[in-house]
This record gives structure tokens, C-alpha cells and sequence, in this order.
């Protein structure tokens, strides 16, 4: 099952790049983006290197969007700790510790007015990695995949022709486990599936960085079930997002 909708959603990515690849055709109406977060610096300045000279070489257009992800957990044990993996380090569970990739396909108007609306559908896939333990020297790792499904409505404030605007979107997620393995085993039903709130506020600019904002997707449920009864657990996600697109930089020279 996880297989199968990694494949899906990347599939999806694919997809869209040679869509866009083809098409070099820019329907202002439309949402279509590609999303990749990360939890540690490498993989994400890796990451907007590559989607920035996708976005300028291959596509043309501001497809691929990034993001700087930090987790933050909460528990009600007072003794017990919970803590994201070490963004620094370079092992895989580090440099991989906070992974979400995903697709959003909306609609959005597109008048001269200073207010414009839209609203997009999104998929993603995620890998959280964190350890918990009641010391730092007895600190076990634990590792969920979810997929993420839900709605953004966003708002933007500035006329569309404007040098820069202002984005800010809300929206909610079902959030549904995939995969999970703890020190309790392997066993799915360890975690609880539910509903995640999604806020965000962008400035949008004709310059080689836009849609440069931060963003917040909060839990609305227990992540344990029945890992220890009574135990509870709650993850918020906080992000600093980017889109690289080059090809602003060359048509700003014919302005």
C-alpha cells in the first residue's frame, strides 16, 4: 500500500513535468505545483539547486516549490522526551528525517483587482523520523509514513500585474498512517489517523526568489494509539518556503 501511493504521487510529479515540459504553456488560472520539504539543510539546498534548474531549463515556469521543515512534538508524560533527529547530521535517518512531497491541482482567478482567490486539492507523502526516550543516553528512534489529502483556500492581496503580492492560504489535511516502525514493533495500529490544519503566507515577486514565506501545519489528534495507554502525542510543523525560478531574472531584462 505505501508502495503504491509513493509510486502514485510520484508518478503524479513525473507527470506534471512532462506536462509542463510540453506544454510551455502558461495558464494563469491554473494550479499545478510540485511541493518537496525537508527537515535537514543538505537535502533541501540539494533539492532547490536541482527543481531551480528544472524549473529554468526544463520546464520554464515555477513548478517545483521548497521548504525548510522543523517538527516540533509534544507529549503529556512530563519525563518523557520526544525530539526531531539531528538536522546537522549526515546519516540517512537524519538527512531524511522530516521528507514530504506532494502535488497541489487548483483553480485560482486571475482579474486586475487588488483581491484574487483560489483553491487547490493536494496529495502528499511524508516520513517523519524523531526519537523518544525518558534520557539522552536511552533515546530510541521511531519512524511513520503518512499520506496527506486535503484542501487549501488561499487569498491573494494585490493585483496580479503588481512587481509583488501577497499570499495566504488555509486549508486541512487527512492525514493517514502507512507505515510505522517503533521499538514496539512494526505494527500500524500504533498510530492514530486525523485531521491536520494547514496555514501559510507568501509574498509572491517577478524576481529569481519567489513565493518566499512560512507556513504551519498544525495536528488535530493523538498520533499514539496504543503505543503506551494513557500516552499522548502531537507533532506541529513549522516551514520557511521558496520557489527558484531563473527565467524571471531573463524576462525582467525585456521589461
Amino acid at each position: 500500500m505505501k508502495k503504491f501511493l509513493f509510486m502514485l504521487i510520484a508518478s503524479g510529479i513525473c507527470c506534471g513535468l512532462q506536462a509542463q515540459s510540453n506544454l510551455r504553456i502558461k495558464n494563469h488560472n491554473l494550479i499545478f505545483n510540485a511541493e518537496i520539504a525537508s527537515g535537514s539543510p543538505y537535502t533541501i539546498a540539494a533539492s532547490s539547486v536541482i527543481t531551480g534548474l528544472a524549473n529554468y531549463y526544463l520546464l520554464n515556469d515555477a513548478f517545483f516549490e521548497n521548504a525548510f521543515a522543523y517538527n516540533l512534538y509534544t507529549t503529556n508524560v512530563d519525563d518523557l522526551k520526544v525530539r526531531t533527529m539531528n538536522p546537522m547530521g549526515l546519516t540517512a535517518s537524519n538527512l531524511f528525517n522530516n521528507l514530504q512531497a506532494g502535488l497541489k491541482l487548483g483553480y485560482q482567478t486571475y482579474n486586475p483587482e487588488f483581491f484574487n482567490c483560489g483553491i487547490y486539492a493536494s496529495a502528499h507523502y511524508k516520513i517523519d523520523q524523531f526519537e523518544v526516550g525518558y534520557n539522552d543516553d536511552n533515546m530510541e528512534r521511531h519512524r511513520a509514513q503518512r499520506v496527506l489529502f486535503g484542501a487549501t483556500a488561499l487569498l491573494s492581496l494585490g493585483s496580479m500585474e503588481q512587481p509583488s503580492r501577497v499570499i495566504i492560504e488555509a486549508g486541512v489535511r487527512y492525514s493517514l498512517a502507512v507505515a510505522y516502525k517503533s521499538p514496539l514493533g512494526n505494527d500500524i495500529d500504533q498510530l492514530n489517523n486525523g485531521l491536520v490544519s494547514h496555514f501559510a503566507i507568501k509574498v509572491a515577486s517577478r524576481g529569481m526568489w519567489q513565493n518566499i514565506g512560512v507556513y504551519a501545519d498544525i495536528n488535530h489528534f493523538n498520533l499514539w494509539k496504543d503505543y503506551i495507554p494513557g500516552q499522548k502525542l502531537n507533532n506541529y510543523t513549522f516551514g520557511i518556503t521558496w520557489t527558484i525560478t531563473p527565467q524571471q531574472v531573463d524576462e525582467r531584462k525585456d521589461w
